[in-house]
């Protein structure tokens, strides 16, 4: 309630993320859905009818109407690239859920190779994706050029796992630890 209060209304889990879905339905009921935006994310299948059903599952388990923010969960690879942007694949299947409102903004997400992430991005049948959710840091900027792709294509960037897969500050290299004392490099 405090995070709401001060601002802090973006909800962003996934399906892969254990009972994370679960945890926050009963959470999200004591809050104007309008005062909320909820991200859930869905790894591309082979079959999309697998895909939709699994987003299904997730809307259940988020006891709610439509997400705001639809992810394909880890396009970290040319196959799942090709499971969500082939004819009638992944992406089209998210397509069609925008249609049937369950979904305002479909993305993905990655922490692939920079050529998996610059197709995806510059992917544009289906409508292609609203926004991507990747790494980029002041200490890895090796995704600066998929960064410049998206704000040419106007789609929103997320930077995520910026302290832990991304960073790697959890356990930093001792040259960047002695290079931020007396702070440790998180901080």
């Amino acid at each position: 309630h405090r995070a709401v209060e001060l601002g802090i209304n973006h909800i962003e889990t996934a399906r892969g993320y254990g009972s994370s879905e679960r945890q926050l339905g009963p959470v999200l009921q004591q809050f104007p859905r309008e005062k909320i935006v909820i991200q859930t994310k869905t790894g591309p299948q082979a079959d999309p009818r697998k895909f939709v059903a699994e987003f299904h599952e997730s809307l259940d388990r988020l006891q709610v109407d439509y997400v705001d923010l639809f992810a394909l969960h880890g396009i970290n690879n040319h196959e799942c690239l090709w499971w969500s942007v082939r004819p009638g694949g992944c992406l089209a299947a998210a397509r069609q859920l925008v249609q049937e409102g369950k979904v305002r903004h479909v993305g993905f997400s990655t922490h692939g190779p920079l050529d998996v992430i610059l197709a995806a991005i510059n992917h544009q049948a289906d409508g292609g994706f609203d926004y991507v959710n990747l790494h980029w840091y002041y200490i890895f900027q090796d995704n600066w050029p998929a960064i410049e792709a998206a704000a040419r294509r106007d789609m929103g960037v997320f930077i995520i796992s910026p302290t832990d897969k991304g960073g790697m500050l959890h356990k930093p290299p001792e040259r960047l630890v002695q290079l931020c004392a007396p702070l440790h490099p998180i901080v």
